[in-house]
């Protein structure tokens, strides 16, 4: 029985390296699995941080775009700020004829009137519209503030103009005053106020200067017309004084008047009698002795009681060509 149990054949042994098997493949599953799972991991870790990188690029770009708007804000404050601003108001409302280039006033209008762009808005939800949108803005803003420099520049050529005009002006009129101002010392405040170009001291000493010679020409008027009225006087002094001519006849007891006649200009006639007066003729009749040789230039011709004969016009101004007397006057005529 011993010898039986001594034979039993053993049992069969495995082969060499398949010892191990079952564990080997279930290792293989496992590391297919944690591959699987690190893919998965990288590829959820990759898709997350790329949306994370997009995120965080299209903040930067939407900080981008916000920064170039508000640029754009302030360059077009700043032009409605040099527009509205008192020194462009004042230049705009310049005259073409009180500048010297009036090609100034058409530029400064021309900038005054210049299209602003429009805002540009930064609602794009990609980094790349709103990387567009900031570009945008950049060039909005670098036409503003290329529109505000030549607005600007047109105001202060418009005011150069001005005062080159005023200049101008300020010198032509010192010229043109020369010895015509009563106080002299108004043009050299003029020339001193052009030499400096201050256009505020020019302006006073223009005023100095017109009424100066205002007052000189007011003085030369007045005392053109007191000589004038002088030279009258004396004129008429001297007529008065001078000249030919008679004095009145004198005589007593008649009334003297003038009467007319053919061919002559005029006689003497007079009523009642008269002692030693005499008349004159109108008509250049000569001169004789009145009364005994009274050497009064005319004879003396006695008064009578019958009126007098008229030739011409009568006592009551009717015309008389005859000789017949009037009974109601008295005297005679001598013509």
């Amino acid at each position: 029985m011993d010898e039986e149990k001594d034979l039993e054949v053993p049992a069969a042994i495995p082969p060499a390296g398949t010892e191990n098997a079952p564990e080997r493949k279930n290792r293989r599953w496992i590391i297919f699995g944690a591959a699987a799972v690190a893919v998965a991991v990288l590829v959820a870790g990759g898709v997350c941080g790329y949306r994370a990188y997009e995120g965080h690029k299209t903040s930067v770009a939407r900080d981008a775009c916000q920064s170039a708007v508000a640029d754009q804000a302030k360059a077009v404050k700043a032009y409605k700020t040099l527009l509205g601003s008192d020194d462009t108001m004042a230049a705009l409302k310049t005259d073409v004829k009180s500048v010297k280039d009036a090609k100034t006033v058409d530029a400064l209008t021309k900038a005054a009137k210049a299209k602003l762009p429009a805002t540009v808005s930064c609602d794009a939800s990609k980094a790349a519209g709103l990387d567009a949108a900031a570009m945008k803005a950049g060039k909005a803003v670098k036409t503003v503030k290329a529109d505000t420099k030549a607005l600007d520049a047109a105001a202060k050529a418009v005011e150069a103009s001005r005062l080159d005009k005023t200049v101008a002006n300020a010198e032509a009129l010192y010229k043109a005053t020369d010895g015509k101002v009563q106080n002299d010392k108004t043009r050299e405040e003029l020339a001193k106020a052009v030499k400096a170009r201050d256009a505020a001291a020019i302006g006073r000493a223009v005023k100095a200067v017109n009424d100066s010679k205002a007052a000189k020409e007011k003085a030369d008027a007045e005392a053109k017309t007191r000589a004038e009225q002088e030279a009258q006087a004396a004129a008429g002094g001297s007529q008065s004084t001078g000249g030919s001519g008679y004095s009145s006849s004198s005589y007593s007891g008649g009334t003297a008047s003038v009467g007319r006649s053919t061919g002559s200009t005029g006689g003497w006639s007079y009523s009642g009698g008269a002692s030693g007066g005499s008349v004159s003729s109108g008509n250049g009749g000569g001169a004789s002795t009145g009364n005994g040789g009274s050497s009064s230039g005319m004879p003396y011709i006695p008064s009578t009681s019958t009126g007098h004969g008229s030739y011409g016009e009568d006592s009551n101004g009717n015309w008389r060509d005859d000789y017949t007397p009037d009974p109601n006057e008295g005297g005679e005529v001598w013509w």
